[in-house]
C-alpha cells in the first residue's frame, strides 16, 4: 500500500510502499510529467478521435 509521498530529485517524487502484513518497504522514483503534455495524452489528441456530435 502506498504508504508516503515524498519530494525527490528534480522533477522526481519518492514513492514509499509498505506491506503491513509483512512490513517489507518499497521504494521507487516517479518522474513528475504533467498528464496533458503525456506522449500518450499528446497521441490521443493528434488522433482521428472526436467529440461526439
Amino acid at each position: 500500500m502506498l504508504a508516503r509521498i515524498t519530494p525527490g530529485p528534480a522533477g522526481f517524487d519518492i514513492r514509499t510502499f509498505e506491506c503491513p502484513a509483512c512490513n517489507f518497504v518499497d521504494q521507487i522514483e516517479v518522474e513528475l510529467v504533467d498528464p496533458m503534455r503525456s506522449a500518450k495524452t499528446l497521441a490521443w489528441f493528434q488522433s482521428e478521435l472526436r467529440a461526439p456530435t
